[in-house]
């Protein structure tokens, strides 16, 4: 028989732990609340210090206008703003917070300390452990706030369960700051991790300057300006020239009225004009910021304030539109332009194709825009060369099984490779059977049976500043899986060697793929699950010519298969009806 309880009224520490549930989710949560209010306070100056990924200590420090001890007793209750005053207020909102439920849902899941002051008034030190105040006492301090935080969800354990590791915090606080940077052109920010000091802006660094900083070098030096106004909005940023691509949405900033927000109706805006000057399955690179009426925005839609609902969203649509294909499409002017190439992924072993390029300098009397020149397929070139492992006891007998596999290659048809054995002719597709040997080579059970290469021409990448945090972090864990990875810059990165069977423009791609948003994914899913995922995802070359005969022996030792680890087809046998 069960026992039905009555219906009652739940305190107010428990309203606020669930109320933390669904605005703070990690350490990264709590500091995105706290430098929203900070904002709020009209800061100009905002410091950020963390341990342990945030999970251990964090430290938000502001110049801002400061708080009263009755405004910072009154702070730590639920729905108790200076934001906002009526529903209505939400329509004309310029502020970040509104809710009134940061402060108190951070308070009832961490100790806290709360130091303020008032300019001209006298200051104070608050202390509160799971929501409750502690103690209030007078505190000497500068004008503005201080708020430390630590023994985050010390009451909550089964949430600390689920948090993930320091480098995971680690990450998505940089991605916060980051946006912080972005969006706020007259705050100075700071931000020390573990003792080192990761970021640091002056908050009289300009927008160029700060795109730079947290894009990269490499992507400033071909990007293109945007600065777009009209009666009803304004467009704002810099755009990525079609070689700065990247193969997910993670390299794409968007801002609507100084928020960060994730909108896949911008993004497919942005990526319709660019259809046709980047390759196939590849995403625009760039930094967008709105300006919207506020009557256009309804930001109430997460607690976390990542989504919004936009009005007008065809009229949107259209300006925007208007205003990215004006700026690609003009030929000169202050505007720096670069030629690109497009290569069709699925015909460029077939014959070169000429190229259009929008971004090329305007030259002579043409009014088009265009320019074309022929392209020369990257596979023409040799990559690698071979780097000769030390022996080992087991390398003989591995060169005996691999010489065992009677295997001959016939012909190269285009995408495929003809190749017999004692029970007949088989037909190899080159892409899926590279992309499987590659995998294999990585995390196969097999690896010391395949060879890395040295590259004769480093790849070099120009990475945004999470994406270099990526690297950072797992350098050493990619260089025990053959591909080395060194850093020659604070964006700047070379790839100098890696295993066979890929190609430099293949390997870059997948690289960067790897390392846009995988932090999370890797903690979670383990590094050798999100290789698999992504290599599922990228896009080889059908070219046959660059598949080396010497690769048959390989894929026959691991038991020619039909298919590969993604369920792509890899060879099968050569029928009779084949050739009715």
């Amino acid at each position: 028989m069960s026992l039905r309880r009555s219906i009652q009224l739940l305190d107010t520490t428990t309203i606020n732990q669930i109320a933390a549930g669904e605005v703070i989710a990690n350490a990264a949560s709590v500091v995105k609340e706290l430098v929203e209010n900070s904002l709020d306070a009209e800061a100009d100056e905002v410091e950020v210090e963390t341990l342990g990924g945030g999970q251990g200590t964090i430290v938000v420090k502001d110049n801002g206008c400061g708080m009263a001890v009755a405004d910072v007793l009154l702070a730590l209750q639920r729905h108790a703003t200076s934001k906002i005053g009526a529903f209505s207020d939400l329509f004309s909102l310029k502020s970040f917070g509104f809710r009134g439920e940061g402060l108190p849902s951070i308070a009832s899941i961490c100790k806290m300390e709360i130091q303020s002051s008032l300019r001209g008034g006298e200051g104070s030190r608050t202390v509160i452990h799971g929501g409750n105040v502690v103690f209030s006492e007078p505190f000497a301090r500068q004008t503005g706030t201080t708020i430390l935080v630590h023994s985050l969800f010390y009451n909550v354990p089964v949430r600390k369960d689920f948090q993930k590791s320091p480098q995971a915090d680690r990450v998505a606080i940089r991605k916060l700051l980051e946006n912080c940077v972005l969006t706020t052109g007259h705050v100075g920010w700071s931000w020390i991790s573990e003792g080192n000091r990761e970021l640091h802006i002056s908050k009289y660094q300009q927008f160029e300057d700060r795109v730079a900083f947290v894009m990269g070098e490499g992507f400033m030096q071909e990007a293109l300006k945007i600065d777009v106004e009209n009666d009803m909005m304004r467009i704002v940023g810099f755009l990525g020239s079609p070689n700065f691509h990247r193969p997910t949405r993670q390299g794409q900033k968007i801002f609507v009225n100084d928020r960060p927000i994730d909108s896949l109706f911008i993004s497919r805006i942005v990526g319709e004009v660019y259809t046709l000057v980047l390759p196939l399955q590849r995403y625009p690179v760039f930094v967008l910021k709105l300006y919207l009426p506020p009557a256009w925005c309804d930001f109430n839609v997460h607690p976390q304030k990542a989504e919004v609902r936009l009005l007008k969203e065809d009229i949107i649509g259209e300006k925007l539109k208007e205003a990215l294909i004006e700026v690609l499409t003009l030929p000169q002017g202050i505007r720096e332009c670069r030629e690109f190439l497009i290569v069709d992924d699925v015909d460029k072993e077939l014959q070169c194709i000429p190229t259009v390029s929008l971004w090329e300098e305007h030259k002579g009397n043409s009014s088009s825009g265009f320019s074309y020149s022929p392209s020369l397929p990257m596979d023409s070139v040799p990559l690698v060369v071979e780097v000769h492992k030390e022996k080992s006891q087991g390398l003989p007998m591995q060169m005996d099984w691999l010489g065992s596999r009677n295997v001959r290659f016939l012909t190269s048809l285009g995408r495929v490779v003809l190749a017999e054995d004692l029970e007949g002719v088989h037909v190899i597709f080159t892409a899926a059977a590279r992309k499987h040997l590659f995998y294999l080579s990585l995390v196969g059970e097999e690896r010391p049976i395949y060879k890395t290469q040295m590259l004769l021409l480093p790849v070099q990448l120009q990475v945004t500043t999470q994406e270099a945090l990526f690297f950072s972090l797992y350098t050493q864990e990619l260089s025990r899986l053959g591909i080395g990875i060194s850093q020659i810059g604070p964006n700047n990165f070379t790839i100098e060697s890696a295993p066979s069977f890929i190609n430099e423009e293949e390997l870059k791609a997948w690289i960067l793929m790897l390392a846009a948003g995988s932090t999370t994914n890797i903690e979670s899913k383990g590094l050798s699950h999100v290789i698999k995922e992504t290599l599922a995802r990228a896009v080889f070359s059908k070219n046959s010519q660059i598949f080396d005969v010497s690769w048959l022996a390989l894929l026959w030792a691991v038991g020619k298969p039909e298919k590969g680890f993604d369920g792509t087809q890899i060879c099968r046998i050569l029928l009779d009806s084949d050739f009715i």
